[in-house]
């Protein structure tokens, strides 16, 4: 399961804070949202395809995302960062884990671009299709693990999908649907589960 290629993708409608400034475009407006406490709410089928091998993996679920925080219920667990903490718990085993969240470890996770994200990336294009806007972000580092990210917005905002490859030239596609933002509360940031579950705590 790769939950952390997903969440890479997502970083790039969450990054870059908007702070006082009026937003330039669409994706700036999204991260508005964010820095306003808004809380992105959405199915989702999320597709890595090796280009090596030509063979694709596919997660399916639904996810809840805010700029600092992430749950996803997918493929029998469900995964939750939230601050410090990272918990995951696997239905079919009755198994949670939890531990210690190192984001300077993960390339993967949505800080890693929440303050550096506009240095590293710039919008190299933006398209009007219809009412959707379609955005073109391109790196400014030549070690950038992506080489080239689409994303496309529908008219509230919401993404309808994030398209992105990386240096192996992997793809990387995530599609949306019933997307939609929700006022930030503590609840959404709960994992649940039953009290026969075996616990493992691997913090320090």
């Amino acid at each position: 399961m790769s939950e952390s290629s997903l969440f890479l993708l997502l970083t790039f409608l969450i990054a870059a804070p908007a702070g006082a400034l009026a937003p330039e475009n669409e994706l700036d407006r999204v991260r508005q949202l964010f820095g306003q406490g808004k809380v992105l709410h959405a199915h989702m089928s999320h597709e890595l395809v090796d280009s090596y091998t030509g063979e694709s993996q596919v997660i399916n679920g639904v996810l809840w995302i805010s700029k600092d925080k992430y749950k996803i219920r997918a493929d029998h667990q469900v995964v939750l960062v939230n601050g410090d903490i990272s918990m995951v718990y696997n239905e079919r085993q009755n198994k949670l884990i939890i531990s210690e969240y190192e984001p300077e470890e993960d390339d993967f996770a949505p800080s890693r671009f929440f303050s550096d994200a506009d240095e590293l990336f710039h919008v190299a294009e933006i398209a009007k299709q219809g009412e959707q806007t379609e955005i073109l972000l391109r790196p400014d580092d030549p070690f950038e693990i992506f080489t080239e990210v689409f994303i496309r917005l529908n008219a509230d905002l919401t993404p309808d999908r994030i398209r992105a490859i990386d240096q192996m030239e992997n793809q990387l596609s995530t599609t949306f649907t019933d997307a939609r933002y929700l006022d930030y509360s503590d609840g959404i940031f709960v994992l649940e589960y039953p009290e026969s579950a075996e616990i493992i705590d691997l913090r320090k």
